[in-house]
């Protein structure tokens, strides 16, 4: 019922629509139930009335049949279409809307929350369980309602020829109706146990779709496909469960049902030989009794609609109603330029294993100045963008912009102010340029091309046979690394933020383009605030400032120069990637084993 109360807004949109259907769903159900009250008459007042001429009874027969084309053509016809049309417009606008609100919920989660779920399960809340509340939409605004309606209408004509009959289909009926309700407590817990697992399967599956080369690589098709078959057996389980529910639902339901005829017109049989009912009013009767089948079936039946329905708007509501850790502040500070400088303040941190990776990290960041943050993998250097960007809140101290905390500023403008490309870049499954100009979505071609060219991207760009228009594929799969991440710097390239944000954004890079690209950076980086995360040392040399990470603090800092004079951990790390002593010769790239050892 709570599901229901948060769903009402939703509806309240479009009871137009819905009022609409159900007029046209009114007289779509009600006009052939006037079918046995016109077999009534044509029996008793028609066929057996010989004292009434054969020529009028004829002409009875051709009145009663014009006006029941003229009825079923002119007005049950168009009456269908409207109920159709109208409602499945009304439930098209609420499938809309339920996406739209989910997928801007997307946009609302915290890295954190991101990290914990597959893409996959969170899909299936944006299709598979949202496209189940079709059904329950079409159940509870049009079927169950006009069912009822239609068994009201009917157990009434039924009043008027025969209470005691009546009385005793009514029995069967609630009879069908309390055994469905015992039942569905039953199917409402297979069946939520069975969404839940199906997003589940969703998520393993989408995740291996998007690892089929790591896959092959590894020759791990069997191992892959001994796991599908063990989330396959373990749905087919759940899938077996509800089914087994819901035949036992159905197929005493429909023994009571198919039953309910015969019982009642054994028994109006005695009526007839008794005089107290003629056999016309017993056809009819018989008539009524079968129509009463048809919508007590379609309330049974309605239930495993509604019962998903229900599950599906409940993991759709929960999914909306996700805290997220990353709030707006009511009266967000809007910062329309960068002035000064970046500060870390006793900044603490740790993700959800509750390992703390920043330990009362502070530094500051003046505007126009380039720095680097390097160390040992793991030391929390890419936590610091991570923090700046707010993809993450600090556990405690502060971030703050121009002496502004960022939680107190529009996220939005927050993010205007930065670019980031790091070394594992996401690239849409849109064209190459579409992708460019996510940096600025109004940039013209021009400024696209220019953009790549500064990122040395224009030359292999050309080179494909579309170009610019060459579509990249999921997460641009089409392209190499290297070709990824220049297009990831033309992106950033573009936005031209006043704080650029690196993170090893030239490690997919050959040392020939690895040059080009840093010189790129220099000249783009001019008047700009850079901060860069390496584990290549001979790429920060020029810096302004070099922070040495280590285990979550900031051991050393100082210029290139200044560190290695100081003979610390830095000088440590520099010696096992140069062990030949040559600052200008990055021996990393000549003895690739040693230049690996520590990271």
């Amino acid at each position: 019922m709570t599901e229901f109360r948060r769903f009402t807004p939703y509806v309240a949109k479009v009871r137009h629509l819905y009022a609409l259907g159900f007029i046209g769903s009114l007289f779509r159900f009600l006009i052939p139930l006037s079918v046995p009250l016109v077999v009534k008459y044509m029996f008793d007042q028609l066929l057996q009335n010989e004292a009434m001429p054969a020529a009028a009874r004829v002409q009875q027969l051709l009145y009663i049949a014009g006006a029941m084309l003229v009825v079923f053509v002119l007005v049950r016809g168009p009456m269908e279409y409207i109920r159709q049309y109208f409602m499945h417009k009304a439930n098209n606008h609420i499938i809309k809307a339920l996406r739209t609100d989910a997928f801007r919920k997307v946009h609302t989660l915290d890295s954190r929350y991101l990290a914990d779920h597959k893409s996959g399960e969170i899909g299936g809340r944006f299709f598979d369980d949202i496209e189940r509340i079709r059904g329950y939409l079409t159940a509870v605004f049009s079927n169950v309602w006009i069912e009822l309606i239609v068994l009201g209408f009917v157990v009434t004509v039924m009043l008027t020829l025969n209470i005691k009959l009546t009385l005793l289909a009514v029995v069967f009926v609630a009879l069908q109706f309390a055994l469905a309700h015992v039942l569905s407590r039953r199917l409402k817990q297979t069946t939520h146990s069975m969404m839940s697992y199906r997003s589940v399967l969703s998520g393993f599956i989408f995740e291996k779709i998007q690892g089929a080369f790591v896959s092959k690589l590894f020759a791990a098709e069997k191992r892959d496909r001994e796991e599908l078959g063990r989330h396959l057996d373990r749905y087919e389980q759940l899938t077996d469960r509800q089914a087994d529910v819901q035949a036992l639902s159905l197929a005493t339901v429909n023994m009571l049902s198919d039953l309910t005829p015969f019982i009642v017109v054994l028994a109006g049989s005695w009526f007839v030989m008794d005089g107290s009912l003629t056999l016309g009013s017993l056809m009819a009767f018989f008539a009524y009794v079968d129509r009463m089948r048809s919508p007590v079936t379609a309330l049974v039946q309605a239930y495993p609609a509604i019962t998903e329905g229900n599950v599906a708007l409940r993991r759709v509501f929960d999914f909306l109603d996700t805290p997220s850790s990353i709030q707006e502040a009511a009266q967000p500070v809007e910062l329309t330029e960068f002035r000064h400088s970046v500060q870390f303040r006793q900044v603490g941190f740790s993700y959800a294993d509750g390992r703390e990776v920043l330990r009362d990290m502070s530094f500051t960041l003046e505007k126009g100045k380039t720095y680097a943050f390097v160390g040992g993998s793991g030391g929390g250097k890419s936590t610091v963008l991570q923090l700046l960007t707010r993809m993450y809140d600090a556990d405690r101290g502060e971030v703050l912009v121009d002496g502004v905390n960022i939680q107190e500023v529009a996220l939005s403008s927050l993010r205007k102010l930065t670019g980031i490309v790091t070394q594992d870049n996401f690239l849409y499954s849109s064209s190459i340029g579409d992708n460019i100009r996510i940096g600025r979505p109004g940039a013209t071609d021009e400024e696209v091309r220019t953009a790549a060219m500064l990122a040395h991207a224009h030359e292999f760009i050309e080179a494909l046979p579309r170009g610019y228009d060459t579509e990249v594929g999921e997460r641009g799969v089409k392209l190499s690394g290297g070709q990824k991440q220049r297009i990831a710097l033309a992106r950033v390239f573009l936005k031209n933020p006043p704080i650029l944000l690196l993170d090893e954004a030239t490690s997919a890079l050959d040392n020939e383009s690895e040059k080009l690209v840093q010189e790129a950076i220099t000249a783009f980086g001019s008047g700009k605030t850079v901060v860069m995360i390496a584990h290549r040392l001979s790429t920060v040399v020029d810096a302004d400032t070099i922070f040495v990470v280590q285990d979550g603090r900031i051991v050393e800092s100082g210029s290139h120069a200044e560190l290695l004079a100081r003979g610390g951990y830095y000088k440590e790390l520099y010696e096992k990637q140069h062990p030949y002593g040559d600052a200008g010769m990055p021996a990393d790239d000549l003895l690739p084993s040693v230049a690996a050892e520590g990271w």
